[in-house]
């Protein structure tokens, strides 16, 4: 399964979307449709989040950032849009949509979110020794659904978020307005596609008669993980970037991947999560670490 994503919010977007999907036709071709009806693992959040904050009776300016975090006003479009995606694959469609999500958002926030809702999961299942304990305090303990929903929902923001960073599941057109604003967009769409390891499948230029395809990021001659005497090299791919515009963090297991003003978390391979950062230096649009055994937790043998 190929999907073809149309984002951007530019004017000629529908159009744009029509011609991609009258020039796709290698397999069953569907067009994903408008949600109809409220999400159930929204319901279930919301429901329980609706009780916590009546509970804690905070200022209206922390609930609100609370809940923008947390509940993201695009949540319901991604949530579809990973579903869609996944009954494509299961029926082995091609899917065209054009996606009505700011193109950094959509390349941002699924990755956020699954992470915030894989996070509750553990305080969750564990509300009445972590949070409120038997005799202390009045938090409502939430019901078992909101539970599976946390699940559910990281799951699909998590698949969401793979298939954007894969090319070949997922072909991105940028139909961006004109002018300074498509220009800003499609900067943002470069940096964080980047960082994702990929670049822009196509730009659609307004009025313009064809499409402006670009090279697909080309996979480094290099396997992810390999290891040389003492030492493991991680290779990471991020087409366009160069080492001084790249922002370098480790944190516990991930590593945090930061340019021009964005930032992408990479989960270790479990191989490397006992070593520590060496040394790190980008080439050819490929990140690579050197690392080795952290002695206090992977004596050299």
């Amino acid at each position: 399964m190929r999907a073809h994503l149309v984002v951007g919010g530019g004017e000629h977007a529908a159009t744009v979307t029509d011609r991609v999907a009258a020039t796709t036709s290698l397999r069953p071709l569907v067009r994903s449709r408008e949600p109809d009806g409220h999400d159930p693992v929204l319901e279930a959040i919301e429901h329980h989040l609706d009780r916590l904050l009546a509970a804690l009776d905070l200022p209206s300016p922390v609930v609100a950032d609370l809940v923008a975090r947390l509940l993201p006003a695009e949540l319901p479009g991604l949530l579809h849009l990973a579903r869609s995606l996944d009954q494509a694959t299961a029926d082995g469609h091609e899917l065209v949509t054009e996606v009505d999500t700011e193109v950094s958002r959509l390349l941002d926030l699924p990755q956020r979110v699954a992470r915030a809702f894989a996070a509750f999961v553990p305080v969750v299942a564990r509300w009445e020794v972590l949070v409120a304990p038997e005799g202390v305090g009045a938090l409502p303990c939430p019901k078992p659904p909101v539970l599976a929903a946390l699940r559910e929902g990281a799951d699909l923001l998590e698949g969401l978020d793979s298939a954007l960073a894969d090319p070949g599941r997922t072909a991105i057109h940028l139909a961006a307005p004109d002018g300074p604003v498509g220009s800003a967009r499609r900067a943002d769409a470069e940096v964080l596609l980047a960082l994702m390891g990929r670049t822009l499948t196509a730009v659609h230029p307004p009025g313009g008669t064809g499409v402006e395809h670009l090279p697909v990021a080309a996979s480094p001659d290099l396997p992810p993980v390999e290891r040389r005497g003492q030492e493991w090299l991680l290779h990471i791919g991020l087409p366009g970037v160069r080492a001084a515009e790249l922002d370098l963090v480790r944190h516990e297991d991930e590593l945090v991947l930061g340019c021009a003003g964005r930032t992408r978390r990479v989960l270790l391979p479990s191989v490397l999560r006992r070593c520590e950062v060496e040394r790190a230096g980008v080439a050819g649009g490929v990140l690579t670490l050197t690392m080795t055994p952290d002695e206090r937790v992977w004596p050299r043998g």
